[in-house]
């Protein structure tokens, strides 16, 4: 007979079915299957899914898994291989101009700060909000 599942058990099980890999196939099987690594034998699905932490790691997992292929229907896809790589650098080449533009304009704040401290305002004047607009 089996031993009872320990706390750190749990713990380490509800990690490996938060951490499931994409390309595996997600359900209370191979679970059971992987769980063997931690415990030593293979278990029952039911043993398993009896354990709350352990039910409720799968559903969020499999809630994730669902949003993850509802968020992915409505994007179109390229017609070709061809166009998903010039799709793909078109978008590298956008991010790298971003990336570039942000930390430009965090040196400028950094330079804002600085300057500002030297002329004696202080970090709380600073940061006080823009006076609301009069519309009279």
């Amino acid at each position: 007979m089996p031993k009872a599942i320990t706390d750190s058990q749990l713990k380490k099980m509800a990690k490996m079915i938060r951490d499931w890999p994409q390309q595996e196939a997600f359900n209370w099987n191979n679970i059971c299957t992987a769980s063997r690594s931690i415990l030593g034998y293979v278990p029952t699905r039911q043993a398993l899914s009896a354990k709350l932490m352990l039910k409720n790691a799968y559903q969020v997992k499999k809630k994730q898994q669902k949003d993850a292929i509802a968020k992915v229907e409505g994007v179109p896809r390229p017609q070709s291989m061809l166009d998903a790589m010039d799709k793909i650098a078109r978008l590298q080449q956008e991010n790298d101009a971003l990336r570039a533009e942000v930390a430009n304009m965090a040196e400028i704040a950094q330079r804002f700060i600085y300057n500002a401290s030297i002329a004696g305002l202080s970090q709380q004047r600073l940061m006080e909000p823009l006076p609301k607009a009069r519309r009279d």
